[in-house]
């Protein structure tokens, strides 16, 4: 636990090397997963879980991503990090083009998987707040079946509080306008990070088109499509992930 700015953070890390941000998608607390370990190898892995998530406390003053950019700010501070590399999937993926677009000077490389964050007009996505959990979590995979690795393996009382408590972290942030901000878009021109913007060819919960929104409207980025993978690639195409990133950052064999 590491206290941020008089908030309680809970916070994996490992490896060695160069220091590699890595903020999770939503559902996805507390979790060293094998693209961590892979990772791992050649950098330093920094994984907290956001506020209001997994073991991280919530304060009462969250009530939008600006409100988490700040936060990884003061992070990256008690770190003592001024600039790092940054990962983020889905929610994770649209704090880091926050934090990317609105203190370029801490970002060196920018690596977007299926980011949330951006509207595209007349592109359907896929509503969680409607959802059970179990449904949500298969429509983030190509392979249903690969949900299983972040279903709970105890439904006990803790386990539902848990997975309500995130829930209405990210309603407190993501539910009006859902999971987007009409500034962003805009805003991203001042991204300076080299970027790689990463999407699974068939997610429906987040569909191609808003990857190819943030591939324009960031300058310079890169746009690879990963076959075969929905929503979550780092999970589900946990190889082709960390070789893509790994060539992206420098740090292939």
């Amino acid at each position: 636990m590491v206290p941020v700015a008089g908030v309680p953070t809970h916070l994996l890390r490992g490896g060695r090397g160069a220091p590699l941000l890595v903020l999770p998608p939503q559902f996805a607390a507390d979790r060293w997963l094998p693209y961590h370990d892979a990772l791992a190898a050649r950098f330093q892995i920094f994984a907290p879980d956001h506020p209001g998530c997994g073991k991280s406390d919530r304060p009462d003053w969250l009530s939008d991503v600006s409100d988490l950019v700040l936060h990884y700010v003061d992070l990256l501070d008690v770190l003592a990090l001024d600039r790092v590399a940054v990962i983020g999937t889905s929610f994770g993926g649209w704090i880091a083009a926050e934090l990317a677009a609105a203190y370029p000077e801490r970002v060196d490389r920018l690596v977007l998987v299926g980011a949330a964050g951006l509207h595209v007009e007349g592109v359907e996505r896929f509503d969680l707040f409607v959802h059970p959990l179990e449904d949500t979590l298969r429509r983030l995979f190509h392979d249903p079946a690969r949900s299983a690795q972040l279903l709970p393996t105890d439904a006990g009382t803790e386990t539902i509080v848990a997975a309500y408590r995130e829930a209405t972290t990210l309603a407190r942030v993501a539910w009006n306008p859902y999971l987007y901000n009409p500034k962003l878009e805009r805003r991203l021109a001042r991204v300076r990070a080299h970027t790689l913007v990463i999407w699974g060819a068939d997610d429906t919960f987040l569909p191609r088109p808003h990857g190819e929104a943030y591939a324009r409207s960031i300058p310079g980025a890169r746009f690879e499509v990963v076959p075969h993978c929905g929503h979550l690639v780092p999970l589900e195409q946990t190889e082709v992930f960390v070789r893509r990133v790994l060539a992206f950052l420098g740090a292939a064999d």
